[in-house]
């Protein structure tokens, strides 16, 4: 099995005030019907590098939860993961936040949506996806395709020449698994594992990540973004 470099959301006991770092179960059974596993990172940016290097990850993927500007540490440890993994030209999948993550990146701007969460809604292309968040973006980057809609609103995302891919439904709570999103991490994952060209710099729009365009006001985050 081909081992994944995973994000995971930050959690407070509220009992403790103890900061947890989480990931859904359903995670490692549907890398595993994709022929991965997982490797769960730590919040600090520097050990999570070394980590995916330890580990000799295939990619990285940037799960969801937390809505961005919510933790700024999450944000800046996922931000510092991705201009690695552009830089060493290692894949990166963003789910749901990551896919938000990845269009702040490169300069795109979110905003609020009705009727985005906990619901199953129709795709352009006539595929029902599960939908879970709050924000979302009409447009993407210069630097994206758009590969998915719904009524508007960007649902997929893939990089015109980078191997960076993103979805705002969540792969793993699709029960049972789609296979188009297994072969989708299959796919993306597993070239690289089998061929990679580290070094070759990133494609970041301006030279380098930001948060700024498509921050989150504070005032308008939700608990329930998933």
């Amino acid at each position: 099995m081909i081992p994944v470099a995973v994000t995971q959301r930050i959690v407070v006991d509220p009992v403790t005030g103890e900061i947890r770092l989480a990931l859904d179960v359903r995670w490692a059974r549907f890398l595993a019907a994709a022929g991965l596993i997982p490797v769960p990172l730590p919040l600090e940016a520097a050990l999570a590098r070394q980590v995916m290097r330890a580990a000799g990850c295939a990619g990285l993927l940037l799960t969801g939860g937390n809505d961005l500007g919510e933790v700024p540490e999450r944000d800046e440890l996922e931000l510092s993961l991705l201009a690695a993994a552009l830089a060493r030209r290692l894949p990166v999948l963003g789910v749901c936040r990551g896919m938000q993550l990845i269009l702040s990146a490169f300069g795109g701007v979110l905003q609020k949506v009705e009727g985005h969460v906990g619901v199953q809604h129709r795709l352009a292309d006539g595929r029902v996806v599960n939908s879970y968040h709050n924000w979302g973006a009409v447009e993407a980057p210069r630097e994206f395709t758009v590969t998915a809609r719904h009524e508007g609103v960007v649902e997929a995302i893939r990089h015109r020449v980078a191997p960076v891919v993103g979805t705002m439904w969540h792969p793993e709570r699709t029960d049972p698994f789609d296979p188009a999103d297994l072969a989708l991490f299959t796919e993306l994952f597993r070239s690289s594992d089998e061929s990679r060209h580290p070094g070759r710099g990133a494609w970041f729009a301006h030279g380098r990540p930001h948060v700024g365009p498509a921050e989150v006001p504070a005032g308008d985050r939700r608990e329930d973004s998933a």
